[in-house]
């Protein structure tokens, strides 16, 4: 029911606004601008995990669950940049527990090159994102918490398309995306194998948290695609669908193996704010 009253005030603050305010003369999407336009992301959605978690549980396990999410769009020129957070919760199943995951990321794009009638549009860019994994999983005792963090810098690629104009072809209703992201390098902290995280042993919450844990570096570890649709409101506002897949390994073998694939269908809310 939470997740049902987020969408139905983000689509009536979303549609009060947009009769508020006038529409723009100038291109919707690309219009020319006085000030630098901002948006505040708001999204919710559902999400399945799939993970091969060997440091944990010796055979693969999923889950599924609720995510919210939030970020700042900011675009200038053909630049645009956009630090964001997303939370998941899944219930595990085969064993049973709870597995949450913190994403925090900082991107930027610029738009190298537009298409005949500026339609499509082709962006690059780089990113950096750290994602933290925590799992509760009773039935494995003192074993029953475990957490992995990892970090990375990425190169970022996006086509876009623009399409649904209007009879005056200066506002396109509707936009749809496809975007690549494939981390470069990693560095990776999670838990070895037989770990054992009790806190009546340990002295501190770090030594509770990441005590017995093993970090190294990795190369590409993991892939990113994000496929999204957008209605663009005259007044600047958005509202989005998109579907996101989220892949981390450790690229390891055996006891020390690590893959986590996250699949999240989103509705999100852009709401123009500059």
């Amino acid at each position: 029911m939470k997740f049902k009253s987020l969408i139905l005030a983000g689509a009536l603050l979303i549609s009060i606004n947009s009769m508020a305010q006038a529409p723009s003369n100038g291109r919707a999407y690309y219009p020319k601008q006085t000030r630098v336009p901002i948006w505040l992301d708001l999204s919710a959605g559902l999400n399945a995990v799939d993970c091969y978690d060997a440091g944990t549980v010796p055979f693969k396990y999923m889950g599924m669950g609720p995510n919210v999410g939030m970020g700042v769009t900011i675009e200038w020129g053909r630049c645009r940049i956009r630090p964001a957070f997303r939370y998941f919760n899944n219930a595990l199943k085969n064993p049973s527990g709870t597995a949450i995951g913190l994403d925090f990321s900082a991107e930027f794009l610029y738009r190298f090159h537009d298409g005949a009638q500026n339609r499509f549009h082709l962006w690059a860019g780089g990113s950096l994102q750290g994602f933290f994994d925590a799992k509760s999983i009773p039935s494995l005792q003192n074993a029953a918490t475990s957490h992995s963090l990892f970090g990375k810098v990425g190169a970022t690629g996006m086509l876009q398309y623009d399409f649904a104009f209007n009879s005056d072809k200066n506002h396109n209703w509707l936009t749809a995306y496809f975007k690549l992201n494939v981390p470069l390098f990693g560095a990776v902290n999670r838990p070895g194998y037989a770990y054992i995280g009790n806190p009546a042993i340990n002295e501190d919450a770090i030594e509770t948290l990441f005590g017995g844990n093993e970090t190294f570096g990795k190369f590409i570890p993991g892939l990113n695609t994000d496929l999204g649709l957008y209605l663009n409101l005259p007044n600047g506002n958005r509202i989005g669908l998109s579907y996101r897949w989220d892949y981390l390994s450790t690229g390891k073998k055996g006891t020390y193996r690590y893959d986590n694939a996250l699949h999240s269908v989103n509705l999100s809310f852009m709401f123009r704010i500059n």
